[in-house]
């Protein structure tokens, strides 16, 4: 029996800490404690503000509060049953989707039950924000080809980041960045992006196409969460270009003209969620891409360098800070970017 505390939303912009019990594992269960969790701007903030959608939705009992959120963790474990596959021992140094708590216990055949030892020279701060990467990854699976192809991302919130710095790592070129936070620009700039725009500053498209020499991007992730945001990212497309949609647009789009700006122009427009690593179909849509070759890939870039963290990282915070980062992240955008929250 260990005992953890729990970092929770407890109803719309409130937070508490709670401690449970936790009992020891079955033999098909795995214990983890936890050293670092990393905060997922975009959902955490969709359900303590009340409006992400599955709140209300009676098929999605895990959403209602008290709602522990999180899903992006690092630590070690503590004890793992004798069925509990992939070779774990006590001790062993991982990465886990856990909520933010100082212990987890994961359960065979749970969609969080996902489990990946860290490289030996990768540090827990940097490893907790492994599965949050993954939903910024999307933009390079997705694309396909994506070496020397040039590269622009709309929104460079933690998602837009990670879109940003995987399409670095896969080796695309030039890399461009667009938000209109300078803290933002400056951090994807300090990660390698070789150029940035200030979207308040002058026309979007004018800027691009003035860097780049070019009518568009040939890759364009749009990483807003917006969904009036769509039609930009698509302008922003070179003809028969690639928009990715990795931020998750809760809402419906206004004014998207099919015919001219999509069809005419060759335009593909494609979904990105994280969660599709999941699904079997993903393996045939995307080069053999699923969940544990997209971790282990991005648990290697981190330990190599290859994908920065540089500029991210702006707090970390105490379980008892969680509230006051949340207002930060949605109050104080010249400031808040990356945050974790340290057990240890």
């Amino acid at each position: 029996m260990v005992r953890a505390r729990q970092a929770v939303i407890t109803e719309p912009y409130k937070t508490g800490v709670r401690e449970v019990e936790i009992p020891d594992p079955a033999s098909n269960q795995i214990l983890i404690a936890a050293e670092y969790s990393a905060l997922s701007a975009g959902t955490e903030l969709a359900v303590y503000t009340g409006t992400h959608q599955w709140l209300k939705d009676p098929a999605m009992p895990d959403w209602k509060f008290p709602f522990r959120s999180g899903y992006s963790a690092a630590g070690r474990v503590l004890q793992v049953g004798k069925d509990f596959p992939g070779n774990f021992a006590e001790g062993d140094r991982v990465s886990f989707p856990g909520n933010h708590a100082s212990a987890e216990l994961l359960t065979v055949g749970h969609e969080r039950c996902r489990v990946w030892k860290l490289p030996d020279n990768l540090s827990f701060d940097k490893a907790s924000v492994a599965c949050i990467a993954r939903y910024g990854l999307g933009a390079s699976v997705r694309a396909g080809l994506t070496l020397g192809r040039s590269a622009a991302v709309l929104g460079l919130g933690i998602i837009g980041q990670f879109s940003l710095r995987c399409l670095l790592a896969a080796g695309a070129g030039p890399v461009v960045g667009i938000d209109a936070v300078k803290m933002r620009r400056e951090a994807a700039q300090a990660a390698g992006a070789e150029h940035v725009i200030d979207p308040t500053a002058g026309d979007v498209k004018q800027q691009l196409s003035a860097f780049l020499g070019t009518k568009g991007a040939e890759i364009v992730a749009d990483a807003t969460g917006v969904p009036d945001a769509i039609p930009t990212a698509m302008s922003l497309a070179c003809d028969a270009g690639q928009v990715v949609v990795v931020g998750s647009p809760r809402g419906r789009a206004k004014e998207v003209n099919f015919y001219d700006d999509l069809h005419r122009r060759y335009i593909e427009v494609t979904g990105a969620h994280g969660n599709m690593l999941f699904e079997p179909a993903h393996t045939r849509l995307a080069g053999a891409w699923d969940i544990d070759k997209a971790q282990k890939w991005l648990l290697r870039q981190l330990a190599a360098g290859r994908l920065s963290l540089a500029g991210l990282v702006t707090h970390t915070i105490t379980p008892d800070q969680l509230g006051s980062a949340y207002e930060g992240l949605l109050k104080d955008k010249d400031n808040y970017l990356g945050v974790l929250m340290k057990w240890v």
